[in-house]
C-alpha cells in the first residue's frame, strides 16, 4: 500500500529516471530482477552501485518490501556504505515519514556482513543449537588462548602441531563444514590425530563457555538451517531476494548458506570478480564464482568491463599480468578517460634505497599540492613496512598503517571487553581466566586452579563455582576475601545489564573493579595512555548507543560486544585523516588511491617463493598483483630492490609480473642501481638485472644466480627428490626455460605443479 503512496507523491521514481545514472550493462544487472544473476564486476566498474541500485529498484518498483531483501558482503564498512547509498537513493521517499519512518533509514533492508547476519540468526535461535542467546563471540586471540589452555591441560607438546597450526587446521575444517567427528575420520598422520583431539576438546569447551568463534557463526548457521527445516523455511519466506557481494571470496560454508537461503525462488544475484579472488589462504574458493553457471544453468551473466577509476595504461598493464592465468573468465577493462601517465618502475639498490625512492616521490607530490592521503604504499608482507616507515619518519611525512595493532586489540581494552563479556555471559570461562586477577588482587594461580577443578568436576561455569564455600577448597585469607569482592561486583551488576544504558553499566563496572584506579595509581606516562584507552572504550559504547538510537534500534551491551568482535582492520581505519597509507596488498582490496606504490616486485618476494610450487598459488599471486595495480586512479609506481637483506645477499631478480608488462607502458628510474646501464629497453634491463648489481659492500661476493638448461635436465620420466614432498616422477611439462612448470607425481604428496626454477629438486634417476 505504501509503495503506491510513494509513487503517487513521487512520480519521478515511478518512471525510474534514476536508472539513467547507470551504463547499459549496469542497468541490465539492476533491471534483471527475477531468477539467478551473475554479475562479473571488474575493478572500479561500479559494483557497489549495481547492488545498491538493484536494492532500490526492487523497492521502488514495488517488487519487494525492504524486509524481503537480504544483501551480504565481507566488511562492516562495505555494508555501511551500501546502506547509506540505498538511503540516499530512496531519499525522496523520506518525506512520507508517516507511511513508514524506516524508509529514511533503510532499517528494514538486511544489509550486513556474513558473520553479522549469522550472529543475528543464531541469537534468535540459539536454543535450537544448545546455546543461550547471550553467547560470546571469540576473536582470533581468544580462540588461540583457549587452544593453548587445552595443550597445557592435555599435556600436548606445543610443536605437534604449533598452537597457530592447530587453530588454522580447525578453522579450515569448519569452513568446509567438517565438525570434530568428520575431521577425525579423515585424520591420517600423528599431527592430524592430535588436531582431531584438540578440535573435539575445543568445541566442548566453547560449548561449556557458551561461546562461538568466527567460523562457528557460519558453520552453526548452516547446521541450523540443515537440521531445522522449519527455521530455514521461515527465512526463505522472509527473504525473497538475496544479493551477495564479493562472491569470489566466499568459502564453502558461505556458499552453502547462500544456496540454502535462495531456495526454490532462486532469486539470487551474486556480484564479484574472479580476477580479484585473493583469499584462498583463508578458505575462499574461486570455483564458487567460476562454477555459478553450473549451479544455475539458466542464470543471466552480465560483465561490467567499463572502469571508472584508473587510466587505460594502468588497466592495460594490470590485464597483461592477470590474463596469463588459465582459471579466469575472459574480460578486459576499458575506460573512457583520456590520457594518463606511464607506469614508473623504480629500480633500487637495496630495500633502503627503495624506501627512499618511494618517499621522495611522495615528498615531490606534496610539493605539487597533493595530500598525504593521496598516497598508498602496498607490499606483499608486513615485514616490508619497517624501512618505509623509517624513511617517512625521517622526512616528517605523516602515515598510517592499516593492519597494525588495532585499538580493540590492546591489552587494557581486551581486559575491559572481557569484564563486559562476563556481565553478558557469566558462563564465559575464558573471560574469567583473563581478568580474575586483573588488576592484581592477590588471587594466585593455585586458588584459580582449585576453583577450575571444582567447576570441571561438577560441570559448571567457573563463575558458578565461585559461589561455593571457598574454605572447602582450602582458599582462605586475602584470596578468599578478594574472590568474594570480585564475585559481588557481578552479582550486583548482572541484573542491571538490560535496565541501564550500556555506557553506564560499563563505567560502573570499570570503577567497581578498580581497573581504572589501578592504572591511574601507577602514575606513569604508559599507564596514563592505557587509562585513556579504557575511558575511550566507554566513549565508544556511548557512540554505539547514540547510533542505534538514531536508527530506531535498542542499544545493548551484547550488541556492542558483537559489533566490536566482528570489526576488521579496514573498518577501524579513518580515511579522513591526511596521512599516507601503508598496508598489505590483501588489506587494500576494495580501496582506491590517487597514487599507488607496489613495493618489492622481486621473484621470491612477490610472487612469494612458496607460490612457485603450486600453479593455483601462482595464479592467486597474479590476481593479487592485479588487485594492487588497479587500486591506483592516476599514477602507479612499481619498485624492486637488487639486494634485500632479509632474504640474504641477493634477490631473486625482477618479478615475473614485471616481465609481463609491455615496455611501452613503462618508464624506468634508477636509485643507486644499474648506473652502468644507459638507455636500454625495459625488457633488456629486466634480463640483465639477474646478473648485475652495482652496490656491494667490500669483500662481498657476486649474486649467487645460476642459469640451468631445464629442458636438458628434467625430461618427462625423471625421478626427483623434493625437500618437502619427497620422491616423485616428472609426468608433464609446460612452458620453457625459466618459465618451465613441471607436473610431478609424488609418492606421498600426490600430484603437484611446480615451477622448475624454484623447486629445489635433486635428480635421482631417469
Amino acid at each position: 500500500m505504501f509503495i503506491h503512496a510513494y509513487r503517487l507523491y513521487y512520480p519521478a521514481m515511478s518512471d525510474y529516471r534514476y536508472l539513467g545514472d547507470l551504463n547499459e550493462r549496469q542497468r541490465q544487472a539492476v533491471e534483471q530482477i527475477e531468477g539467478p544473476v551473475l554479475v562479473i564486476a571488474g575493478a572500479g566498474s561500479g559494483k557497489t552501485r549495481v547492488i545498491t541500485y538493484r536494492i532500490a529498484h526492487l523497492i521502488a518498483s514495488g517488487t519487494a518490501t525492504p524486509d524481503q531483501i537480504l544483501a551480504v558482503t565481507f566488511t562492516n564498512k562495505a555494508a555501511g556504505e551500501m546502506k547509506q547509498r540505498v538511503v540516499d537513493l530512496l531519499g525522496p521517499f523520506a518525506g512520507l515519514a508517516a507511511a513508514d519512518a524506516s524508509w529514511r533509514r533503510a532499517g528494514k533492508v538486511w544489509i550486513s556482513t556474513f558473520h553479522s547476519f549469522c550472529a543475528r540468526i543464531l541469537r534468535a535461535h540459539a536454543e535450537a543449537l544448545g546455546h543461550k542467546k547471550t553467547f560470546s563471540i571469540y576473536d582470533e586471540a581468544e580462540s588461540l588462548a583457549l587452544i593453548k589452555r587445552i595443550y597445557k591441560d592435555k599435556g600436548i607438546p606445543d610443536s605437534q602441531p604449533s598452537f597457530g597450526g592447530a587453530q588454522n587446521e580447525i578453522s579450515r575444517a569448519k569452513e568446509k563444514l567438517a565438525g570434530p567427528a568428520e575431521y577425525a575420520e579423515s585424520a591420517g598422520n600423528f599431527i592430524e590425530r592430535n588436531v582431531a583431539n584438540i578440535y573435539r576438546e575445543y568445541q566442548k569447551r566453547l560449548s561449556a563457555n557458551n561461546a562461538m568463534d568466527f567460523d562457528d557463526l557460519l558453520m552453526k548457521a548452516v547446521e541450523l538451517f540443515q537440521n531445522q527445516p522449519d527455521i530455514l523455511e521461515y527465512y526463505r519466506e522472509k527473504f525473497h531476494y538475496v544479493l551477495v557481494d564479493e562472491y569470489q571470496d566466499t568459502n564453502h560454508a558461505q556458499y552453502r548458506l547462500v544456496n540454502l537461503l535462495a531456495g526454490e525462488r532462486r532469486n539470487l544475484c551474486v556480484v564479484g570478480d574472479d580476477d580479484q579472488s585473493i583469499y584462498a589462504w583463508r578458505g575462499a574458493d574461486i570455483a564458487n564464482i567460476l562454477d555459478f553457471e553450473k549451479d544455475y544453468p539458466d542464470c543471466m551473466i552480465i560483465k561490467l568491463e567499463e572502469n571508472y577509476r584508473s587510466t587505460q595504461i594502468i588497466l592495460d598493464a594490470a590485464w597483461q599480468v592477470v590474463s596469463k592465468n588459465a582459471g579466469r573468465m575472459p574480460k578486459k577493462l576499458f575506460t573512457r578517460r583520456d590520457g594518463g601517465d606511464k607506469i614508473t618502475l623504480l629500480l633500487a639498490g637495496d630495500e633502503r634505497d627503495e624506501a627512499d625512492a618511494i618517499v621522495e616521490k611522495i615528498r615531490l607530490g606534496l610539493i605539487y599540492d597533493k595530500s598525504p592521503s593521496d598516497f598508498a604504499v602496498l607490499y606483499r608482507t608486513n615485514a616490508q613496512s619497517r624501512v618505509i616507515e623509517d624513511a617517512l619518519r625521517y622526512r616528517g611525512i605523516p602515515y598510517a598503517i592499516v593492519g597494525g595493532v588495532r585499538f580493540y586489540d590492546r591489552a587494557e581494552v581486551k581486559d575491559v571487553l572481557a569484564y563486559l563479556r562476563l556481565l553478558v555471559n557469566p558462563a564465559d570461562n575464558q573471560a574469567v581466566f583473563r581478568i580474575i586477577n586483573v588488576p592484581r588482587r592477590g588471587i594466585g594461580k593455585t586458588s584459580v586452579e582449585k576453583i577450575e577443578r571444582l567447576a570441571a568436576e561438577r560441570g559448571i561455569p567457573i563463575m558458578e563455582a565461585l559461589t561455593h564455600p571457598l574454605e572447602s577448597l582450602g582458599i582462605k585469607g586475602k584470596a578468599k576475601t578478594q574472590i568474594e569482592k570480585f564475585l559481588q561486583v557481578f552479582v550486583d551488576l548482572i541484573p542491571e545489564v538490560d535496565k541501564l544504558p550500556p555506557q553506564e553499566i560499563a563505567a560502573t563496572l570499570i570503577t567497581r573493579t578498580g581497573y581504572l584506579r589501578s592504572l591511574e595509581d601507577e602514575a606513569t606516562p604508559e599507564a596514563d595512555v592505557r587509562a585513556d584507552n579504557v575511558k575511550e572504550v566507554v566513549a565508544g559504547i556511548k557512540e554505539y548507543s547514540d547510533r542505534m538510537t538514531e536508527i530506531g534500534e535498542t542499544p545493548t551491551l551484547a550488541g556492542f560486544l558483537e559489533e566490536v568482535s566482528l570489526l576488521t582492520d579496514v573498518d577501524v581505519w579513518d580515511k579522513s585523516v591526511p596521512t599516507a597509507t601503508l598496508m598489505t596488498l590483501h588489506a587494500a582490496k576494495g580501496l582506491e588511491f590517487d597514487t599507488v606504490f607496489l613495493a618489492g616486485l622481486e621473484d621470491g618476494l612477490f610472487p612469494l617463493m612458496r607460490s612457485f610450487e603450486e600453479k593455483a598459488d601462482l595464479e592467486e599471486e597474479r590476481r593479487l598483483c592485479y588487485v594492487g595495480m588497479t587500486r591506483a586512479r592516476n599514477k602507479l609506481f612499481l619498485s624492486m630492490a637488487g639486494y634485500r637483506r632479509r632474504w640474504g645477499d641477493f634477490t631473486g631478480g625482477p618479478s615475473m609480473f614485471l616481465r609481463d608488462i609491455p615496455e611501452e607502458l613503462v618508464e624506468t628510474e634508477r636509485f643507486n642501481y644499474w648506473q652502468d646501464i644507459s638507455s636500454k629497453k625495459l625488457s633488456h634491463q629486466i634480463g640483465e638485472v639477474r646478473h648485475t648489481r652495482s652496490r656491494r659492500e667490500p669483500g662481498e661476493s657476486a649474486p649467487r644466480y645460476e642459469h640451468f638448461e631445464y629442458e636438458d635436465l628434467l625430461p618427462i620420466g625423471t625421478a626427483v627428490l623434493h625437500d618437502k614432498f619427497g620422491r616423485g616422477v616428472v609426468v608433464d611439462r609446460e612452458g620453457a626455460s625459466e618459465n618451465l612448470m613441471l607436473t610431478i607425481k609424488f609418492e606421498r604428496a600426490g600430484q603437484k605443479k611446480i615451477m622448475a626454477k624454484y623447486a629445489s629438486l635433486e635428480i635421482i634417476g631417469h
